[in-house]
């Protein structure tokens, strides 16, 4: 897991061969004009989803994890609250994982809990169990894919 600025971005150019075009079409749009919904920039490898969401209590929300792809996740409209925990301390998910929607959840609790601020991003690795939207009110969001 990666919790850093946007302006901080070029550091983690490395980590991924798309992060940098995540961070480059970060910079040039106006995020708050984008409309809900999936922009496919690269099919099957590179997409962002733009999402407006009820947040949810901490004790309400699932960890999730992935296999395929790496998430981002950047509030764009106020503090939102994620969990997290390493997968290998989760023992046995709700259900069988999902390969068709590439995601598998559990009901424990995350073993830590952190703020995320607006211009904020969290890059979440298939080893990283994460439980994003926490918090009260709706919250606008980007939700980056990167095949992995």
């Amino acid at each position: 897991m990666i919790i850093g600025k946007i302006e901080d971005c070029k550091r983690y150019f490395s980590v991924h061969p798309l992060m940098q075009a995540f961070f480059d079409y970060v910079q040039t749009h106006e995020l708050d004009k984008l409309p809900t919904g999936k922009i496919e920039l690269i099919r099957g490898q590179f997409y962002i989803n733009v999402d407006e969401v009820q947040l949810k209590r901490k004790e309400n929300q699932r960890i999730e994890a992935q296999r395929k792809f790496i998430d981002i996740q950047m509030p764009l409209g106020m503090v939102e609250t994620m969990g997290w925990s390493p997968l290998t301390s989760l023992g046995d998910p709700d259900a069988p994982f999902d390969t068709d929607r590439d995601v598998v959840l559990y009901s424990q609790p995350a073993e830590s809990y952190f703020d995320v601020h607006p211009g904020e991003f969290v890059v979440f690795f298939p080893e990283d169990g994460h439980a994003p939207m926490i918090g009260e009110g709706k919250q606008r969001k980007i939700i980056a894919k990167l095949k992995i």
